[in-house]
């Protein structure tokens, strides 16, 4: 029962860190730049390359949390460290509903305007396979003061599982946070224009930032039934 539990976190979080919007965007700048200037099964290898940079730093990230606790706390956290974890999800919804997206009638997001830019013009300009898989790389560490908490909590969780299944349990985590771009690939593939996906984004912006709040508080009702509560 334990076991199920950790790895429904672990899904659970993998979901929320899916629905932050830098790497996703960043792949439809990078889409929408190759394909006006590359033949579509080139465009095809730099967003696939994207794609592995993205997961292969998320895997890493994980990976090093795992470590990090255990080197710490010796197995997973103690109560105290989880209550702390459980506060800052609740902020992290708190700042998904206020700050993550620039009041605008776009996507525009939190990040410095400056390096908002700089992506830009990173996406226009990649031109190779290794372009794009540092690009993809650069996107998940952007990505991590929204998403270092829920690899911190999937981290404590994989922990959780037997250690044969750990792997998988960091393999889990990676397929969930990267979901909505094998979806953008497939849509794509399938005639979907950037036009329209972008569209698509700027209509439902408000349920998005919704419910990636309610993700995270969902996250912290989590942590409270199935991790401090059990041991009261």
């Amino acid at each position: 029962m334990d076991s199920l539990v950790d790895l429904f976190i672990v899904i659970l979080a993998g979901l929320v860190h899916a629905s932050l919007q830098l790497g996703i965007s960043s792949l439809l700048i990078l889409y929408h730049a190759s394909l006006g200037k590359n033949i579509k099964k080139q465009t095809k290898f730099l967003t696939r390359n994207f794609m592995v940079g993205f997961s292969l730093f998320t895997a890493l990230t994980v990976a090093s949390a795992c470590f990090v606790i255990l080197v710490v706390f010796s197995e997973s956290m103690p109560i105290a460290a989880k209550v702390i974890l459980i506060g800052i999800l609740i902020a992290m919804a708190l700042a998904m509903w206020t700050i993550y997206y620039r009041r605008s009638t776009g996507t525009e997001l939190w990040i410095p305007r400056s390096f908002a830019r700089f992506i830009n013009e990173r996406a226009e300009k990649t031109s190779d396979e290794v372009e794009a898989f540092s690009l993809g790389m650069l996107m998940s560490a952007a990505e991590m003061p929204f998403g270092l908490i829920l690899v911190l909590v999937a981290a404590d969780s994989i922990l959780g599982l037997p250690q044969s299944t750990q792997i998988l349990g960091v393999i889990v985590y990676v397929a969930c946070a990267i979901f909505p771009m094998l979806l953008l690939q497939l849509a794509v593939t399938n005639g979907k224009t950037i036009v329209d996906i972008q569209k698509w984004r700027v209509k439902n912006k408000n349920f998005i930032k919704i419910m990636s709040g309610v993700g995270y508080i969902t996250l912290a009702i989590f942590l409270i039934a199935f991790k401090i509560m059990k041991d009261f």
